[in-house]
């Protein structure tokens, strides 16, 4: 991505990712999850949101400008039975159907300076529809893994 902001403003956006993934690895932080997005004028992925409540993040994907969002998604899934709970990690995509072609072809290269940040994940997932983003399909799919 092309970079137009000072020194500072690019530490703060990199300290605010790192502070996010942080969280959500976290056995201690209720965190559950880390959205990136893009910044208006797309030079910069930067975190639009952290939180514990994943529907948050599909009420937006569903949402009106849900159609147009690029968006990184990092989540803490709980996986295994009453016995053996273990936390895994699912790195998410979501290209809104409205994304022109050339927005998409860019997140391809650009997913990874994501990956350089989000790097421990069981499952990745690239999606633009809802259903596969449902908590209960991730899960699922992790468990396959």
């Amino acid at each position: 991505l092309k970079t137009i902001m000072g020194r500072t403003d690019q530490k703060q956006w990199y300290q605010r990712r790192v502070r996010g993934y942080q969280d959500v690895r976290a056995d201690d932080n209720e965190t559950k999850y880390l959205m990136l997005t893009y910044s208006e004028d797309n030079s910069v992925i930067g975190v639009h949101k952290t939180g514990c409540d994943y529907s948050e993040v599909l009420t937006e994907l569903g949402g009106e400008d849900g159609g147009q969002l690029r968006a990184y998604i990092y989540l803490r899934v709980v996986t295994g039975d009453e016995m053996s709970k273990r936390h895994k990690f699912v790195l998410l995509t979501w290209i809104g159907p409205e994304v022109p072609a050339l927005k998409k072809a860019k997140m391809s290269l650009e997913k990874t300076q994501v990956k350089a940040l989000v790097n421990n994940y069981a499952v990745e997932i690239q999606s633009s529809d809802l259903e596969e983003m449902a908590l209960d399909s991730l899960i699922r799919r992790v468990h396959d893994e």
